[in-house]
């Protein structure tokens, strides 16, 4: 599930990924890879120059894939998980 608020005055929180989610026995089959490499090219398409999405400090198997796309912790919280960014 993803979002775009063409109404948010900073632009540089306009494109969020809120939630991405593969089931615990599909995981480790290359299809979050693949997936989100097509959200990814999906907002690259649509004018998004970042994407913002946030997770659990203690979901590693999330935090690795995202790290591996390039994904980076800006120091933001969400409640209580931690806030990445993309700049693409």
């Amino acid at each position: 599930m993803f979002a775009f608020d063409e109404n948010n005055e900073d632009h540089n929180d306009r494109y969020w990924l809120w939630r991405f989610m593969i089931n615990s026995s599909e995981q480790g089959k290359g299809f979050g890879s693949a997936a989100l490499n097509e959200i990814i090219e999906y907002f690259r398409n649509n004018g998004a120059d970042q994407i913002t999405l946030s997770t659990k400090p203690e979901n590693t198997a999330a935090l690795g894939l995202y790290h591996k796309f390039g994904f980076k912790e800006n120091g933001d919280m969400n409640d209580d998980e931690i806030v990445l960014k993309l700049f693409l």
